[in-house]
């Protein structure tokens, strides 16, 4: 009997235990697995490091700001054929065809990779407009 009552009495103490270690335990991985989730290239993903330097970005046409708050970020872009560039859009599943006058200064941040801004790509929305791209200047 006397073990039974300090089962009992131990019981709740270590259910919460149990209970706070799974939370905790649950809450890890769930933050882990939304800095792996964004996948290199998609809307607002890797936006946050640039800011400071996407708020300065102008277009081609010197009017306006390419920065429209997330709206930039590093891309995956390859040179086509015909010497256009295109960018991957994770959202889409394909490479989209960037503007001419959307093209702007090979490597504009120094750090070797290609950046875009662009309205949010919505697979519902068939509307989708670059407004800035900056190459990495290599073909990859």
């Amino acid at each position: 009997m006397t073990m039974l009552t300090v089962v009992r009495g131990l019981l709740p103490a270590r259910a919460c235990l149990a209970l706070l270690v799974l939370i905790a335990s649950g809450t890890m991985p769930a933050s882990r697995s939304q800095a792996q989730d964004c996948e290199y290239g998609a809307f607002g993903c890797g936006h946050a490091e640039q800011h400071h330097q996407y708020q300065d970005w102008k277009p081609s046409t010197g009017k306006g700001s390419c920065c429209n708050g997330d709206d930039c970020r590093p891309v995956r872009a390859r040179v086509e054929d015909d010497g256009s560039w295109s960018v991957w859009i994770p959202e889409f599943r394909r490479w989209v065809s960037v503007p001419a006058f959307a093209v702007g200064e090979p490597d504009r941040f120094g750090d070797g990779r290609s950046h875009v801004c662009s309205t949010k790509p919505l697979p519902t929305l068939p509307v989708f407009h670059i407004f800035c791209f900056s190459p990495t200047g290599s073909k990859s």
